[in-house]
This record gives structure tokens, sequence and C-alpha cells, in this order.
């Protein structure tokens, strides 16, 4: 079992104490819905130190990547982030999906799942070959923490100062000397669906951090709340909605460049999935209001007739309703078509809709 570095502090402060992909971390501060509210409303800090951290370094580095993601690197720009992008199987299925920063042509980072940790590790060294590149593992050693929500601005320039200001959406800042300590790497990508920064500090600094923005009335949040948005915005999570066995298309998460020419693993496959089409897509779901939650496992009716079954579901503290992510046959894509959810005896009256559920908020 590994835990984030800043658990002492979380229990400090009154986190609830889970494991998620073999990791001790906070699910919540007492409640996970007021949490994501106060996300959406305010401002919250997350402690994501599970995420993955793999710096790729050396002459070949932009080349090695290029061969293994499917966005296109040599268009990205330094000191800006490519992303979401995917690392995928030969089948075209996903073996993570990832933030890929570039510091230069020959300096990248990757930041993954948690889950897929060891096994991306692997993968890159299996595909190194003749490629000149070092692989560092920088996960246990460092933080990563993510200041969400419309008032993330506002609180992070009282903090860290000006330097907020002169970043826009994906881009990222290294080697920042604060008051705290040095801030590794700042970026500004806002997973939420809210305006949010990302850091990445020594463990010392990130604490310093946390405790500065704590005094300060940030409110924390925990794993539970981070579920609760990244549904609301229709992402799709490792082991749910994707996975080794489902592919982009299927998942309608377009994590690849369609005018990428570099050939990388998974292209060939991806182009014949795109030309002979598939059988399921995913879909977002909302139930009627008061209905019990769909969760996951759940199977998806028309009538009698199975069309499907559901990968994630929560309840929307924003909205008030029911909401779920899920795959249907392909057939039955259709916005707007009442659908049964079943499971445990339970039947819940829904309707498919198109992800992002907050997205006329």
């Amino acid at each position: 079992m590994r835990k984030t570095p800043l658990l002492d502090f979380h229990l400090e402060i009154n986190g609830s104490i889970g494991s998620f992909a073999r990791w001790k971390m906070p699910m919540d501060y007492g409640n996970m819905l007021k949490e994501a509210l106060e996300t959406r409303n305010n401002v919250t800090f997350f402690d994501i130190s599970h995420l993955s951290r793999i710096k790729v370094k050396g002459d070949d580095s932009e080349e090695f990547l290029q061969r293994l993601v499917a966005r296109d690197i040599k268009k990205v720009k330094e000191n800006f982030i490519s992303g979401p992008t995917a690392f995928l199987n030969f089948n075209a299925g996903f073996k993570d999906d990832v933030m890929v920063y570039k510091f230069s042509k020959n300096d990248f980072l990757v930041v993954g799942n948690a889950v897929n940790h060891d096994k991306i590790v692997d993968w890159l060294h299996e595909n190194i070959g003749e490629y000149k590149v070092t692989i560092e593992d920088l996960t246990f050693n460092t933080v990563m923490l993510a200041v969400q929500g419309p008032k993330s601005i506002e609180i992070m320039r009282k903090v860290l100062g000006d330097i907020i200001d002169s970043l826009t959406p994906l881009k990222f800042h290294t080697d920042i000397v604060t008051e705290h300590g040095v801030i590794k790497l700042l970026s500004y990508s806002g997973w939420t669906g809210e305006t949010g920064f990302e850091l990445i500090t020594d463990i010392e600094t990130g604490e310093k951090i946390l405790r500065v923005l704590y005094e300060r009335g940030v409110r924390p949040a925990g794993l539970g709340a981070r579920d609760i948005l990244r549904i609301e915005m229709g992402y799709a999570l490792y082991g749910n909605e994707i996975s080794e066995d489902i592919n982009p298309i299927e998942a309608k998460y377009w994590v690849f460049s369609w005018k990428k020419k570099d050939d990388y693993i998974g292209r060939e496959a991806l182009l014949n999935i795109l030309e002979k089409g598939v059988e399921k897509v995913r879909f977002g779901f909302v139930a009627k209001k008061g209905s019990a939650l769909p969760r996951k496992g759940m199977k998806v009716f028309v009538g009698n007739r199975e069309i499907g079954f559901i990968t994630s579901g929560t309840f929307s503290p924003i909205l008030k309703l029911p909401i779920a992510l899920g795959y249907v046959l392909s057939k039955y894509s259709i916005n707007g078509l009442r659908v049964n959810i079943k499971g445990n005896k339970r039947i819940i009256d829904a309707k498919i809709v198109e992800p992002p559920f907050v997205k006329n908020l």
C-alpha cells in the first residue's frame, strides 16, 4: 500500500482516509457533496499526489513519445501541455490516458493514472529500443496538488503572486521561487471544468502551501468530490469508462490527432476501427429526481431489450439529480432516448444525454 506523503496533514484537518489504486489518501473531509459544490462555486484544494509523474529525458525524447502517444507531440510548444492524450496498445485500447508536459524536445513529463503507474513505467522501458532516452520516476519523491474553482485565480495570486496572471490554459512554468519554497512546476488546466491550477513540489513545500491555503479559508476536497466533478463533466476514468479493451472511438474520447502523420502504436488499429465503426458508444444518463443512484455494472434497457451498461454513477449536487456514464449499443445512441437502468431489484427511469452534464451552467 502506497500513501500520499501529506497523509499526516490530511488527518490533522479531519480527512477521512481510504484506499484507491493501492494509495492511502483522503476520500472526503466530512461531506463530499459540499466539497464538490464548493469547487463549482468557490475554490478548493486537492492532494493528487497519487497520479504518476514520469520524466522522459534525452536526445530522442520527442521521437520516442511521438511513437508512443496518440497526439502529435512535435506540434506542442515548449512549456505547454499536450492532453488529454493516451498510450494505446496495438489494438487501439487504452494503456493509459495521460497529460504530457513539454519542457523542450529533449525533456518531457508524463502525468497519468495511479492504477497504471507500474504498467506505464514498464511500457516505457519496453519500448526504449535504440532511442536515446532515460526514464525517471518522480512519483514518490514529489507531491502534486490542485487548486480548483472560479475563485482559484484570486487565491493563487494572493499565495504565489502575479506569476498566475502569465499562465494561460495548458501553459506551465517551472522552478518558481516563493516564500513557501520552490515550486517545480505550476500549470493551468482545470480538469474539474472550472478554472484551476496544478502544482508539483517537494514534500515540505507542498505541505506549506496547503497549510497557507487552509489558513486562508480554502476548503479541502477529497477523492469523492473529485469523482463527482469528473462525472458532471463527462470525463472518463480508467477502469470504468476506458481500459485496454475499450478504444477512443467507442469512448468518444478524442485523445488522438486526426492529422498526425508519424506512426504510433495503435494507429493502424484505430484507422481500421474508424472505417468499420463500433458496436457500442459512451453516453451519459440523467435519472428522474428522487431516483436511486445508477451504479457501475447496472444494465440499461429499452423495454425488455438490454442495450448497454453503466460504468460510473453519482448524485450531482449542482443539478440535484442522479447522473451516470456508460455504454449503449450504437443503434440506440439517441440523445433523449428514455431508458430503464436495472440493478439490485431497482428500476431507474432515465434518459440518454450527451455529456458534459453541467455545460449549460
